[in-house]
Parts: C-alpha cells; sequence; structure tokens
C-alpha cells in the first residue's frame, strides 16, 4: 500500500530506472518480438543470459571462477587487508549487468561511498577503537562492534537525508497524487498524464485493515504494545521513500541496515530485544515491500500495463505467498540449524539484526562511541545534495547519489565495486560506439541479470540436493 502513493513521483515523473523491473520488462519485450531490430536485440540477451547463467552454474563447483583469490595468488599483504575490508574482485554477471543499467553518475557514487566509508571512516573507526572488531565485516559480536557496525549508521543517515530531502522538495507532486487519478502534472513544460493510476481509495483503505491486522497479531503474538506498532507502521511509510527511491537508482533494497535505525529508535522506548526485533520487522517489510513492488509497478508502466490489474493481482500474491512461503520456511527450518555458525543457511543479516536487537534494548547508550557525530554528518551530508540539485541545476547531473552512496556504506565494498565496473564499460561503450550502445545496452544488461538470476534457482537446488 505504501508503493501506491510513491508510483507517481518515482516511476512516472523522475523515471528512475528500477534496473531489475527494467530488465524484465525489456526481456518480455524481447521473448515476444518479431521485427529484424528487435530479433537482434532478443539473440543478444539470450546469448549473454546463456553465458550468465553457464558461468554461475560453473561457479557453484568452482567459486574462484565468481570470488578469485587474487591476494592468496600474488601472496601480497596490501591485497590481502584490502580483501578482508571487502576490497576484492567479485566477478558477478548480475552486478555487472546492474552497472549498465544504474549508469555512470550512480556507479561512481557507490564507487566513492564504498572509498569513503569502508577505507576512510572504516578504517578510522577502527584505529580510533571505536570499532575494535578483529573482523571489519562484523556489525556486532562478542560485546564489540565491527567497522561495518560503525558505518552503517552514518551510511543510513545520508541515504535517509538524501531521500527525505528530495521528498520535501518536490512536496507539490505528492500533494497533487492526492487530488486524482487522472490529475496532470507539469515537468519541465511538458504535461504527464497517468492514465489509470490507482484510485487512493484502494490503497487507503487497505493501508487501514493491514494495519488493524498487523496491530493485532503483533500483540497477540509477539505480545508487542499497539501504540509501538502503530508506531512502527508510521515509521515504515517513512523509510518506503527511502526504500524506492533507492531501490529505483541502485537496485538495491537497503532495508537490512534501515531496520538498524528502526531498532535504535524502539530500544529507545523498549527494553525487550523481542519487541525491539519483531517492531523494527513490521517497519523494515513495510519498506522492503514498497521496494519490491515499484518494480514491478516499472515494469508495467513499460508495457503500458494496468497499474490497477497489477496491485489486483500483487493482492492474490500475497496470499499465494503466505501459503507458500510458511511451509517451505518450515521445511528448511526442519532440514538446517537456520542462523547457527557453520550452518548452510547461516542467515547473515537476521543474526546481525538479532545481535543489534540484544544490542539496541540498552538504549542510545549502546551505540558505538562516536556514532551520535557521525549520524549528524551523515544528515547534514545527504541533506545538502537534493539542495544543491535543486538550487543549481545545470551542475545536478554532476552531483553524487547520496541514496547509492550511502548504500555502499553498507553493503559489502565488492558488490559497489562491481557495478562500478559495469557503469566505466557503460561509459566506454557509449564513447566507442554510440549509437550501437543505445541500441543494444539494454539487452546485454538484462540477459546478464537473467542469466544469473536463473543460474541462482538451480544453484539453491544444487545446493539443497548437496550437489557440489
Amino acid at each position: 500500500m505504501f508503493a501506491v502513493p510513491l508510483r507517481r513521483q518515482y516511476v512516472v515523473i523522475e523515471k528512475l530506472r528500477f534496473p531489475t523491473g527494467t530488465a524484465t520488462a525489456n526481456t518480455i519485450v524481447a521473448m515476444f518480438a518479431t521485427a529484424g531490430e528487435a530479433v537482434a536485440k532478443a539473440r543478444l540477451l539470450l546469448y549473454f543470459g546463456v553465458f550468465a547463467f553457464c558461468y554461475i552454474l560453473a561457479a557453484h563447483f568452482f567459486h574462484q571462477l565468481e570470488n578469485p583469490q587474487i591476494h592468496e595468488w600474488v601472496g601480497s599483504a596490501t591485497l590481502t587487508t584490502m580483501a578482508v575490508w571487502g576490497f576484492s574482485l567479485y566477478c558477478g554477471p548480475m552486478l555487472f549487468g546492474a552497472g549498465f543499467l544504474i549508469g555512470p553518475r550512480v556507479g561512481t557514487s557507490l564507487f566513492a561511498g564504498a572509498v569513503f566509508g569502508w577505507a576512510i571512516l572504516g578504517y578510522l573507526a577502527k584505529s580510533k577503537g571505536w570499532a575494535p572488531n578483529p573482523n571489519p565485516q562484523s556489525i556486532h559480536s562478542n560485546e564489540m562492534w565491527g567497522a561495518r557496525g560503525w558505518i552503517l549508521w552514518p551510511g543510513v543517515a545520508i541515504m535517509v537525508a538524501d531521500a527525505l530531502g528530495s521528498l520535501v522538495l518536490n512536496y507539490k507532486t505528492f500533494i497533487t497524487a492526492f487530488k486524482g487519478t487522472k490529475d496532470a502534472l507539469a515537468k519541465d513544460g511538458a504535461e504527464v498524464v497517468d492514465e489509470g493510476a490507482i484510485p487512493n481509495s484502494w490503497w487507503i483503505k487497505g493501508l487501514l485493515a493491514a494495519s488493524v491486522s498487523t496491530v493485532v497479531v503483533a500483540w497477540i503474538v509477539f505480545e508487542i504494545p499497539p501504540y509501538m506498532s502503530i508506531f512502527a507502521i508510521l515509521l515504515s511509510a517513512v523509510l518506503a521513500n527511502v526504500a524506492v527511491r533507492s531501490t529505483g537508482e541502485t537496485d538495491i533494497n537497503p532495508v537490512g541496515g534501515m531496520g538498524k535505525v528502526t531498532q535504535m529508535a524502539f530500544g529507545a522506548i523498549s527494553s525487550s530485544p523481542s519487541i525491539n526485533l519483531m517492531s523494527a520487522g513490521i517497519t523494515g517489510a513495510g519498506a522492503s515491500q514498497a521496494g519490491d513492488m515499484m518494480q514491478d509497478l516499472k515494469t508495467g508502466y513499460m508495457l503500458g500495463a494496468s497499474p490497477r490489474k497489477q496491485f489486483i493481482s500483487q493482492l492474490w500474491g500475497i496470499g499465494a505467498g503466505v501459503c507458500f512461503a510458511v511451509p517451505v520456511y518450515l521445511l528448511f527450518d526442519s532440514a538446517y540449524e537456520i542462523g547457527a555458525e557453520g550452518s548452510r543457511l547461516g542467515a547473515p543479516a537476521a543474526v546481525a539484526w538479532g545481535a543489534v536487537a540484544s544490542v539496541m534494548s540498552q538504549g542510545f547508550d549502546s551505540l558505538p562511541p562516536k556514532a551520535i557525530e557521525a549520524i549528524i554528518g551523515g544528515l547534514v551530508f545527504g541533506g545538502a545534495i537534493p539542495v544543491v540539485r535543486k538550487s543549481f541545476p545545470k551542475i545536478a547531473p554532476y552531483t553524487p547519489s547520496g541514496l547509492a552512496f550511502g548504500i555502499a556504506f553498507i553493503v559489502p565494498a565488492f558488490y559497489s565495486i562491481t557495478m562500478f565496473l559495469g557503469s566505466m564499460a557503460l561509459l566506454v561503450w557509449m564513447k566507442r560506439n554510440k549509437e550501437g550502445c543505445e541500441r543494444f545496452v539494454f539487452a546485454v544488461a538484462c540477459g546478464l541479470v537473467a542469466g544469473e538470476g536463473l543460474a541462482g534457482i538451480v544453484n539453491a537446488v544444487l545446493t539443497i540436493l548437496g550437489i557440489g
């Protein structure tokens, strides 16, 4: 429900990329194409899709293909240290293809954020004793914060400030979104009409029904006071905007990092780790689903599908998801010790949430040293970016993406590096053959994304069967 009022701004007006949604739309177009150039695009998509599929399938048996250990081959202490901090080579077709879709501005912002976050702030936090855990990839364990646990706070602050700053500066668009489904919006002197938009009454009534059921279930099952569930839902509405914009620009839904913000908020009003964890779960789920659904709405927008029919289909999908996802989880839970150290299903994100819940139940005093100052700095930096873009339109294309810069603090550095390399490959291709790049870039990128996605399903089955 949170995604619906945000669709107009991010899909119709700003036309953010939403790389996975864009890749899906282009794949569907290629599958049903018959014209000469369309067939050429489909053929190219197929070639790169088969390459990515075979590559990831082979990497299941030969892990070095995906994660070449160059530092071990060379025997360099410097490269080993860089690898420990995440600055290693990751040969993932999906992330490389996503770099084609996000473009050089966002790709460069990711790389700059990775360097500033991990190599500068992370190293500073460790050397100053603010994050003494010897494993920089650790959030919090053995009563010690890791570098990742320290830098995620300024990273999330940058993301939140950038997204909410953009929201405030574009408030007129959102006000118009509540006036009716066929209002014309002016952008750059041209009218943009959002035909077939989802009526406000649909998502408002749905949000009320979903909120009431959430409050009741949380109270009965987890003993969460109703006022805390209501607060969680309100906070989710704010973070949904961050998740949607981040997904639109980088294809990464930062629910894990944003969840730590909600855990900090609930830690201030409750000393129970279970209440902290499940209240933050309500907030994180709302924001996460908003970002994921917007990928679908982007695909539908590109294909000319009816948003109303997509909305109805999503509601049916929720019911089907409950019927299938819960039994599948129970199946995995009976086969593996989920979240246990050394388990095949280690669930690192869930372990991190649990660790932070235990810490945050002690309140703000449990934050790592100097984290408050880092959060303030992140808010100032992230809030300044949309102001600069709005005040100086001529330099807006050259300003960094605050969402991409901040999210690079949260994900491992090699994610950002691989997407950056993809965006640089796009830049080289554009300079050498602009016409060919514009014609076939989506086909190449979508083939890489789709191929690895399909191979991932096969690899998961092989893992469950104990093959490889």
